[in-house]
């Protein structure tokens, strides 16, 4: 048993990072190369033509990465906006950037940062407890939104428009990436809400791991007897996975979007 643990959070982490990484190269790539010019995962929006990377392209990259102001678009969808940003914020910013601080052992957090464990784990209870829930309601206001029967406007020619049910543009990949991001949020806020306040020891067992799977040198023996801990690790290890070969690449593609690197309608002022 001690072998397949070893294999399963002892070797294929360092087999799911190289996947995650060639399939982003190998994305980017493709986009780079695409026959017909550069594309991206959005739709096209008209703006004012400034061909310069250092003015308005990189700003209004920050501002779709970060406020997510063209969401609402013209039929002011709400719903999608609250929730990718609620779930993005809590998710990414937040949560993901938070597991950083897991990743570094207590002794060292607290030799090089000045943090003590018992700041440790008050900053990992309250703050990855609050943006986890944040997390859990924008992608259950994504969830509802995608089956409770919401429909989109299609635009035909520019002319005509058309509403269809979201669950129309529904497909299994969809569904698997949220089901697994429901499950590894629910399990890491099980985690932080319901396991570390009773067992302060539990974010050391994490980095333990972790720390020796950062120093090429794994250590599955502090997560034997820790199975919640397992199966999020095996789901998140899945999701990274999977990234780079689903529509869950879209934030890399903003540098290569036509209408924000070099607009497809170039619209001048003039007098």
């Amino acid at each position: 048993m001690n072998e397949l643990y070893l294999v399963l959070y002892g070797y294929i982490p360092y087999a799911v990072v190289m996947i995650f990484l060639v399939g982003i190269i190998y994305r980017v790539a493709t986009w780079i190369t695409a026959k017909g010019g550069l594309v991206g995962l959005y739709n096209a929006n008209v703006c004012l033509y400034r061909d310069d990377w250092g003015g308005s392209t990189m700003t209004e990259v920050l501002k779709r990465i970060f406020i997510f102001y063209t969401l609402p678009g013209r039929d002011r969808d709400w719903s999608l906006f609250i929730g990718s940003f609620l779930f993005h914020w809590g998710g990414i910013w937040i949560a993901l950037i938070g597991h950083l601080g897991i990743v570094i052992p207590g002794t060292y957090l607290e030799r090089w940062f000045g943090l003590t464990p018992s700041l440790h784990q008050t900053i990992a209870l309250y703050v990855g407890g609050t943006a986890g829930t944040i997390a859990l309601i924008g992608l259950l206001i994504l969830i509802v939104r995608r089956i409770a029967g919401r429909t989109i406007t299609v635009r035909v020619m520019g002319e005509y428009k058309v509403r269809i049910p979201l669950r129309m543009f529904s497909f299994l990949d969809d569904y698997f990436a949220v089901a697994i991001l429901l499950a590894i949020i629910v399990l890491g806020l099980y985690q932080t809400l319901g396991i570390t306040p009773y067992n302060p020891a539990y974010v050391d067992v994490i980095s333990k791991w972790m720390w020796s799977l950062v120093m090429l040198h794994p250590n599955i023996q502090p997560i034997i007897n820790y199975p919640i801990l397992q199966v999020h690790a095996l789901l998140a290890m899945v999701f990274i996975a999977y990234f780079p070969w689903s529509k869950m690449m879209h934030p890399f593609s903003f540098l290569f979007m036509p209408t924000i690197a070099r607009p497809a309608i170039k619209v001048k002022t003039t007098g």
